[in-house]
């Protein structure tokens, strides 16, 4: 006689809104339950492309927005970030995406959740944004991909930022979008926050002031903010 061991139990059916009760309760959450949100090719790009939800958890504190807030999120993949802030403050979340199955992704993700009132996805560079209309912004490396091989990159899937153009075209643009980047900054409002997880690939200039630094999960977590304006 053979014996097979009993299968495993079914599992629970996905509840995206008690996901956002845990979120907002502060109930332990895992990466692979807040992902349910997406299609399964986007969950597999997790763990190198989105931001850690502890990390997302995080963010949120060091750019402590008021509830009349905006925080504008750099190439926000597939929202998670904005997401997680929008379940967990009444601040506005914008995040700036080019691929357009991305930006499909994360607005129905919000709408899943809940909080499509509080978030805006936009199809856009991050030199297209207002930043002098922000009071935070956060940026998990954006461009690197720039950098990276088509082969290279999970996200090739989903549209490569700069199609199969030759190394020395990518790394222009790369340098175009970081200088861009650390030009906005001088039309930050002052106090306004600026937290970077892995860089963003340049330095900030003098008008911005760190004020603090961490190691979190791979890399590390940075927090800058806006001098005054004579800065």
């Amino acid at each position: 006689m053979s014996w097979s061991s009993p299968p495993p139990p079914p599992r629970a059916p996905f509840d995206p809104a008690q996901l956002a009760r845990d979120l907002r309760d502060g109930r332990e959450v895992t990466d692979a339950q807040f992902e349910r949100l997406y299609p399964v090719r986007l969950r597999e790009m997790s763990r190198v492309h989105w931001t850690p939800l502890a990390i997302a958890r995080r963010v949120v504190e060091l750019l402590a927005p008021t509830a009349d807030a905006t925080v504008l999120d750099v190439g926000a993949g597939a929202g998670k970030l904005c997401l997680v802030g929008a379940a967990l403050t009444a601040a506005r979340w914008i995040g700036l995406e080019r691929r357009p199955a991305l930006v499909q992704a994360a607005v129905v993700a919000a709408r899943q959740l809940g909080v499509e009132r509080q978030v805006t996805f936009t199809e856009a560079d991050a030199a297209d944004a207002d930043w002098g209309a922000v009071d935070g912004v956060y940026l998990y490396n954006p461009f690197g991909e720039l950098l990276m091989r088509a082969d290279e990159t999970s996200l090739r899937s989903v549209g490569l930022l700069d199609g199969a153009a030759p190394y020395t075209t990518r790394s222009a643009h790369y340098q175009q979008l970081v200088d861009a980047v650390a030009a906005k900054a001088w039309t930050l409002r002052p106090g306004a926050r600026v937290v970077t997880f892995h860089g963003f690939g340049g330095q900030w200039p003098r008008c911005l002031e760190q004020v603090s630094s961490e190691t979190a999960a791979t890399g590390p977590l940075e927090l800058w903010v806006r001098r005054g304006a004579d800065a």
